[in-house]
């Protein structure tokens, strides 16, 4: 497989819709960081699916590992390397929507009680997963929060997703990296969520022509 140098993907970056963009680039092919080694990337998409009950469909690796530099809008184009994270993206509805229900489940009842700076925040922060349509379970915090027994699912997940990305450090052919996760709700979110991305580079490369 064929990987677009910088060079390459800024021009390609210019002349395509970021939604073929991102099909075609990030959610597609074998990932730079197993360009060597696809068997590792079979691995890899084979202990988070049994782990987490999801269809291989439905990970991929994005992000440096998956291109060979970095898609962030404040790093691009930094190179990947030997210690580079792998950024890796989980779409399930049916995860996605038992945070969701649990969290209702804990809110409902204090709806029109005034919350306190820590509950009040850390709901705040929870409106603000549920509207962009994806979260880091195992960087939800509890601390300072009443913590009622409804939570305890939540506190399950987050535990659950945190030790399944942790226990990869144990296969070798993982060892130098970190690799995280972040779930989503849908692919159409983690879609946005990624030419936005996109856009952002576009933006700034345009700008600079631009200045040039």
């Amino acid at each position: 497989m064929a990987y677009l140098t910088v060079d390459q993907f800024k021009e390609t970056l210019l002349k395509s819709p970021l939604e073929v963009m991102a099909e075609q680039h990030i959610f597609t092919g074998m990932p730079y960081v197993f360009r060597d080694e696809p068997a590792s990337n079979d691995l890899l998409v084979e202990h988070l699916c049994e782990a987490m009950g999801v269809s291989d469909q439905n990970i991929v690796v994005v992000g440096s590992a998956k291109i060979g530099f970095s898609l962030n809008p404040d790093n691009f184009p930094r190179e990947f390397s030997d210690t580079s994270d792998i950024d890796i993206v989980v779409v399930s509805e049916e995860l996605f929507d038992r945070v969701w229900m649990i969290l209702l489940e804990w809110h409902y009842p204090r709806r029109n009680m005034p919350l306190g700076r820590v509950e009040g925040g850390w709901m705040r922060s929870r409106r603000g997963d549920i509207y962009w349509g994806w979260l880091v379970p195992d960087e939800i915090h509890y601390e300072g929060l009443s913590f009622p027994h409804v939570l305890k699912p939540l506190r399950d997940i987050s535990t659950k997703w945190f030790n399944t990305f942790q226990s990869l450090s144990l296969y070798p052919e993982f060892a130098a990296h970190r690799v995280s996760g972040r779930l989503y709700r849908t692919w159409d979110h983690a879609i946005r969520y990624h030419t936005d991305g996109l856009r952002q580079i576009r933006d700034a490369i345009v700008a600079r022509q631009k200045g040039a």
